[in-house]
């Protein structure tokens, strides 16, 4: 699997449409952490190895019991994205300042960027998020997986997850083929008539005000579309692990980040996680709990505040908008 740069650049992609890629992808750093690959239709399954053969002493003599790996089959579908930008002629006319094509770039990044920070946000709460979408992190971790910081506040909850990413298809993002993303055309414009939409309101069965989008007419103008096929592969699930029930109350520690990766380690055979994800308010709980000592002269005044926090024992933090600080509590 390669990054969606890499898998855009291989498109053959001309430099402004890699650069468009490139300045979206900046918003959002699941998109530079997991790895994305393209897939024919629109499912794709992988074996995982769920438990290895039996190996044990024996004595001379006594015979060998044999065994094998088992398998469970992981399957992930493809959940359609789109999005639509509609520029009018008149509307480009009246700007003076872009020219039609500068003003498509500017949308086709906006585009791209809102795609991203929408699968972003699909990618840890799946079907939490967006029922028409694919099965996210919070779907496929099990109790094991799951560690909670405290009994939780209503709506003010936010998580902390831990993911393993530097195996093939250990999580990643998959594409249908032909998907606008990695086809090379990224925001696909074309000319067309653009319908002028007005907004009425009208009396419903039961007698109340309700509101519906009705088309007058239309003018001529340029059309963007997005459209692609996309879900959230983990052909181990061992790699995914979740610190949830997060609140102003319990802050967040090195002490509690440390007890998560030793659990993770223990369920990866001693392997620590590749990436831990939190939000901005997380990352500034986890920083007002460090503390930075410094040995200076009497009498000279230093402000003494931890840095940002950039790692745990070496392993990487993202900030990341699309985890929330107004999650349920998990029970």
């Amino acid at each position: 699997m390669a990054k969606i740069i890499d898998l855009v650049t291989n498109a053959g992609q001309v430099d402004v449409t890699k650069g468009i890629v490139e300045e979206a992808v900046l918003s959002c750093p699941e998109m530079q952490f997991f790895d994305a690959d393209i897939v024919p239709g629109t499912t794709i399954a992988t074996l995982a190895r769920t438990s290895l053969p039996t190996v044990a002493f024996r004595n001379i003599g006594e015979p060998v019991s044999s065994s094998r790996s088992s398998y469970a089959e992981r399957t992930a579908t493809l959940k359609l994205l789109s999005g639509r930008v509609e520029i009018s002629d008149a509307e480009i006319k009246k700007n003076g300042l872009q020219t039609k094509e500068e003003m498509q770039v500017d949308e086709s990044i906006a585009t791209m960027a809102a795609a991203f920070q929408t699968l972003a946000k699909q990618i840890w709460y799946g079907t939490g998020s967006d029922g028409k979408g694919f099965d996210g992190a919070t779907q496929l971790v099990d109790a094991s997986m799951i560690t909670k910081a405290g009994a939780g506040s209503a709506g003010a909850n936010t998580s902390i997850w831990f993911v393993g990413n530097n195996v093939k298809h250990d999580c990643g993002i998959v594409f249908s083929k032909n998907s606008k993303v990695i086809s090379g055309e990224d925001l696909e414009f074309h000319d067309g008539d653009i319908p002028i939409r007005e907004q009425i309101t009208y009396k419903n069965g039961a007698g109340e005000d309700a509101t519906m989008t009705v088309v007058k007419g239309v003018e001529p103008g340029t059309i963007g579309d997005l459209t692609s096929y996309a879900a959230f592969l983990v052909s181990n699930k061992k790699r995914l692990m979740r610190l949830c029930n997060v609140t102003a109350t319990t802050g967040l520690t090195d002490d509690m980040l440390a007890d998560c990766i030793e659990i993770y380690m223990a369920m990866n055979d001693g392997k620590k996680p590749d990436g831990i994800f939190m939000s901005y308010r997380a990352r500034k709980m986890l920083r007002k709990s460090r503390t930075l000592s410094l040995s200076i002269k009497s009498g000279v005044n230093a402000q003494v505040f931890a840095p940002i926090p950039a790692d745990y024992d070496g392993v990487p933090i993202f900030a990341t908008n699309a985890l929330l600080d107004t999650e349920a509590t998990v029970a």
